[in-house]
């Protein structure tokens, strides 16, 4: 367990610095020694012993390279991927995992061919509310539930004219950008669903969807995840309502904020919560309803390189199965079928 993981780092923009970046230089046992950075050389101020290349091929003739993260645009991922995959390398993609499902496939069967790690980075998996609500639903004091209402709002109200995220291009658009977490939460909360009904548009009047209603049906459950733009006000981030009761979470996990602050995952208080946004619990107990805070658990993102390190080293599960990513993308495929269509498509 004391080998070192040679990896290297395709892309340096905000994925690449505000979340991989610092988990890296936290996690033991990984030496970034590649970057790949097609215009600038800012990656030499945060690594400047590590080989900067201009392209991928270059990239890819270190033998010695053990791992490639992948932070690149979405339409990207397969082609990079594929090819890292090719030359014997493990690979973590940023979500979202592929544009296709189609290109999932392939990845997934080509990194067991050459049984090779690819995974996923997923991070919200490990966020501090989620991993709370995990732990009330298992607890059972909701009883059995019912409905689960997942929003990732925003406002921006402005186009960005440079921003790749909002032209007419493969994996553009806030339904690639986002309904990735919170699609992978609820498959992890319940599984896949039955069916899918999406209702998605473009409220800003650019080429790219801004907004997004995708709801997800299983047998006894009713899930809603959405996103939007043009939401300026405080939403609940998580409904989780069941038999017994409801909870209700409010706020953004904090690691993202701290990330890009500049605070290292080292810090002693890493991922706690402030307590005027712990989640509340509302529980009927002898006819009464009652109130409860709970304290939400630290969020952990540094656990994925923990455990992306014993899968590489123990030739072990990853921290995401590529299946889940593939399933994700699926599950989009079929939200934008639902929305042209304008009716619930099975899964």
């Amino acid at each position: 367990m004391n080998r070192t993981i040679n990896t290297g780092i395709v892309g340096y923009g905000k994925s690449a610095k505000f979340f991989h970046v610092p988990l890296l230089k936290a996690a033991e046992g990984f030496t970034v020694r590649s970057i790949l950075q097609r215009n600038k050389s800012d990656s030499k101020l945060d690594f400047p012993d590590a080989r900067l290349v201009r392209d991928m091929k270059d990239l890819l003739k270190d033998d010695q390279l053990d791992l490639v993260i992948i932070t690149s645009p979405n339409a990207v991922h397969f082609e990079q991927a594929f090819a890292a995959l090719n030359a014997g390398k493990h690979v973590v993609v940023e979500k979202p995992f592929t544009v296709t499902s189609v290109e999932a496939k392939k990845l997934i069967k080509l990194a067991s061919d050459n049984k090779l790690i690819l995974t996923i980075f997923q991070n919200r998996r490990w966020d501090g509310d989620f991993l709370t609500l995990k732990e009330v639903i298992e607890s059972g004091r909701l009883g059995k539930i019912v409905e689960f209402e997942s929003t990732y709002n925003r406002f921006r109200n402005q186009l960005i004219d440079h921003a790749w995220k909002e032209k007419e291009v493969p994996g553009s658009g806030i339904l690639y950008d986002l309904s990735p977490h919170l699609i992978d939460q609820t498959l992890m909360l319940f599984g896949l669903p039955g069916k899918i009904y999406a209702d998605i548009s473009a409220q800003r009047g650019g080429d790219a969807d801004d907004r997004f209603d995708l709801m997800l049906f299983y047998p006894d459950i009713k899930v809603m995840l959405r996103a939007g733009m043009l939401v300026p006000e405080d939403t609940p981030r998580f409904i989780l309502r069941g038999t017994k009761g409801s909870f209700i979470k409010y706020g953004l996990d904090p690691q993202e904020r701290d990330l890009a602050n500049g605070i290292s995952p080292k810090n002693k208080d890493w991922g706690k919560e402030p307590q005027e946004n712990w989640g509340a619990l509302y529980i009927e107990s002898d006819g009464d309803l009652k109130k409860e805070n709970v304290e939400t658990r630290p969020g952990n993102y540094p656990f994925f390189y923990e455990e992306l390190r014993n899968s590489i080293l123990n030739k072990c599960e990853p921290p995401v199965l590529p299946q889940t990513g593939m399933h994700i993308i699926q599950i989009i495929e079929k939200a934008v079928e639902s929305n042209e269509g304008e009716k619930a498509i099975d899964f």
